[in-house]
């Protein structure tokens, strides 16, 4: 019961993050239409180009963050695929963990760059430039939040597999479908 409750807590995050970059990336497309329509007329102001520069970044950074939770960022599995499935899993955390690294990594240096820039105006929005590399810690943020979750899961996956008595065996499912 707990559990559930939990993974419904997760599910809004996850749902309010997706709603965030969907925002992100709508404003940033009117701003960019808004730019180019103020170009053909002669008269684009001069804070559209550099509020598209900063929402593209900060999409960027979210859409990254989402792409750790959906599994969708390349990754070279060929070796891995011949492990069993037990051994899949463990470099399967293995990973999570240096992303976790990283995604520290990613807060700290993130953090101290937004100190030293908060005082930093931007050339047309005078926009303190720490807003705009507030997005590297965040990134950072969502990344170790994102990748704890795998690892928890992954966990409670083999906890599972070890209580039901499944067999851990070499086999792919690409040599299953074969077989099939």
């Amino acid at each position: 019961m707990e559990r559930c409750r939990v993974n419904k807590v997760l599910n809004v995050i996850d749902v309010i993050i997706k709603y965030v970059l969907v925002i992100l990336v709508a404003v940033l497309s009117v701003l960019g239409i808004y730019q180019v329509i103020g170009r053909a007329l002669g008269r684009a102001p001069a804070w559209t180009e550099e509020s598209i520069r900063f929402l593209f970044v900060w999409a960027s950074c979210v859409g990254a963050a989402i792409g750790v939770k959906e599994h969708i960022h390349i990754g070279i599995d060929v070796l891995v695929n011949l492990l069993p499935k037990l051994g899949r899993k463990v470099v399967a955390i293995i990973v999570q963990l240096i992303l976790c690294c990283f995604d520290v990594f990613l807060l700290r240096a993130g953090s101290m760059i937004v100190q030293k820039t908060m005082n930093q105006p931007s050339p047309a929005m005078r926009l303190p430039m720490g807003y705009v590399y507030l997005a590297i810690p965040v990134l950072g943020g969502l990344g170790l939040f994102y990748s704890i979750r795998e690892i928890v899961k992954i966990v409670m996956d083999i906890k599972k597999e070890k209580a039901a008595g499944e067999p851990d065996t070499a086999v792919t499912e690409r040599e299953a479908e074969k077989d099939a």
